[in-house]
């Protein structure tokens, strides 16, 4: 993310830009991260022997993949020579700026400590690595913060004071997924055979809930996930008194666009000024398969009535 001369700050008499990083497990669609120009740096799903960047592949690729194998692709980490290449790429082309690179949960992957090692390497007065303390659409959101935090204060406030603002924020994301069945979770050993079978016999749908940086288990629910989904949404807002600015509404590529038509309506209904869905990517779906839904959004500072 870059900004005019209204939004820079002085380093001695030089004046700096600063631009927002994060990884492709973020999933943030075009029409969030080109107009605010954030850049991406792709992580990795790993095929038997084979490593794919994320985004230059077909996601039916996973699916076909644990169908055929009965085992998931594995995701891997962006190593500190990747994350080097990415910031130095930046530096040259915009020469005086500063980077802040919004990371993937450090509890979750490898990336964030990564990519401080290559901040370390290229310069920690250019480059500043923020543990988002989330995954997905919750990594998203903490960026999209970060976007506003910086456009509405940078200038009027020191670089380090906006760091700290964003660093803030962390608390308040709130990110859930349900995944339709637990055949990836299992196979990802996050779940017993036992409690996959029982799962499907009852038409069972757990949550799964992104704290402090960790995937934690929520309710469970009952039935065809088009039935629950709008009491899921329901729940997830009352529960986590979630801000009425906007909804990210996160979904994998089999899920039915109708669901998410109907999903936009009732957010709309409950006030919501905005509602945006994000496709999630393939760093997601290895963990949670093809037919998934999920909620991200910030929590209010108001209280609840």
């Amino acid at each position: 993310m870059q900004y005019t001369d209204s939004n820079k700050f002085k380093r001695g008499d030089v004046m700096q830009k600063i631009i927002i990083s994060t990884e492709s497990g973020a999933d943030l669609p075009y029409k969030i991260y080109i107009p605010n120009d954030i850049k991406i740096i792709p992580m990795h799903v790993v095929f038997g022997s084979k490593s794919l960047a994320e985004g230059h592949f077909d996601i039916e690729k996973i699916d076909l993949f644990f169908n055929k194998t009965k085992t998931l692709p594995k995701t891997s980490a962006i190593n500190p020579n990747e994350y080097v290449r990415h910031f130095k790429s930046l530096l040259t082309i915009n020469d005086d700026c500063r980077i802040i690179h919004i990371s993937y949960s450090s509890k979750l992957t490898s990336c964030c400590q990564n990519a401080r090692i290559a901040a370390e390497i290229v310069g920690k007065d250019r480059v500043t690595v923020i543990d988002s303390q989330s995954a997905s659409a919750g990594v998203g959101v903490l960026v999209m913060q970060a976007c506003s935090i910086i456009k509405k204060y940078y200038g009027k406030l020191k670089f380090d004071e906006c760091v700290s603002l964003i660093k803030a924020q962390r608390s308040k994301i709130v990110c859930t997924f349900m995944p339709d069945k637990l055949d990836y979770l299992k196979a990802g050993g996050r779940v017993s055979s036992a409690v996959n079978i029982g799962a499907s016999v009852l038409n069972l749908k757990p949550s799964l809930s992104i704290e402090n940086g960790e995937i934690v288990k929520g309710k469970i629910y009952r039935g065809r996930i088009e039935n629950i989904a709008k009491t899921y949404l329901e729940d997830f807002v009352k529960n986590n008194n979630v801000d009425k600015h906007y909804l990210i509404i996160g979904y994998t590529y089999k899920i039915n666009k109708l669901l998410l038509f109907a999903l936009k309506r009732q957010a709309h209904k409950m006030g919501f000024k905005k509602s945006w869905c994000f496709m999630l990517g393939s760093t997601i779906t290895c963990h949670t398969g093809p037919d998934c839904i999920g909620f991200a959004g910030v929590k209010s500072n108001r209280t609840s009535v």
